[in-house]
């Protein structure tokens, strides 16, 4: 599994969005989602890069799918997950919000495209695929207007309410074969979950259900693209 370090390109900003260098043009780039213009995908954890395995490129880029990552890169889970507060015969007096859920999806989320390389030499062309702007991805909530995010966050064992943000000198470099143009899709893995929000009184009645989707951001990710220039 390949990992990097993610490096912030200081002389980035002074790279214009049209760009004539090595024989290689910078253009504004658009985004769709045909599996064969990937050139690679990757994820961040506390700054280094991973690199998504082939055999999930497919559910990667889905909407509906359920993307499985390596789980070698260590991270910290949100201690709440085991203190969920449950209704159980015999109350002991304890009571709080409760969100039974399970993940029904994950995968990439687009926040900005980054320009697109145009390569017109005969050799490979490596440049930065430049975001004009910072980009941020954010979390989304549906079923209820107000949560207790430190109970679904202890659920799903990240803080899936925050939000993952590409700073425009955080653009990165795209190797470009000849006769094709490339660019960086720049956003978020996220994740999807869905269940029961509800509030077990101390006498354990349950009150205040509701079904509710909550979608946010749990890792910075990027994906390589490039096809066959026409002009």
């Amino acid at each position: 599994m390949k990992k990097t370090k993610l490096l912030s390109l200081v002389s980035a900003t002074a790279i214009g969005t049209s760009l004539v260098a090595f024989g290689g043009i910078n253009a504004n780039a658009n985004s769709d989602t045909i599996p064969s213009n990937i050139q690679g995908a990757y994820y961040y954890i506390n700054g280094i890069e991973y690199e998504v395995p082939k055999s999930q490129i497919i559910n990667f880029i889905s909407n509906d799918t359920v993307t499985e990552l390596p789980t070698n890169p260590p991270e910290k889970l949100n201690s709440q997950k085991s203190q969920k507060v449950a209704p159980r015969a015999g109350c002991s007096g304890e009571e709080g919000w409760v969100f039974d859920a399970k993940r029904t999806a994950s995968g990439f989320k687009l926040g900005n495209s980054g320009s697109r390389v145009i390569n017109d030499t005969p050799d490979p062309l490596t440049e930065v695929s430049l975001l004009s702007t910072d980009t941020q991805v954010n979390g989304k909530l549906s079923g209820k207007s107000k949560v207790n995010w430190g109970v679904i966050e202890g659920e799903v064992g990240f803080e899936i309410g925050g939000s993952v943000t590409w700073k425009t000198q955080e653009s990165t470099t795209i190797t470009v074969r000849p006769g094709y143009w490339g660019w960086i899709d720049y956003g978020a893995y996220t994740e999807t979950w869905e269940g029961d929000y509800y509030y077990v009184t101390s006498t354990c009645n349950i009150k205040d259900s509701a079904k509710i989707k909550v979608m946010g951001p749990k890792y910075k990710a990027k994906m390589a693209r490039s096809e066959p220039f026409r002009k």
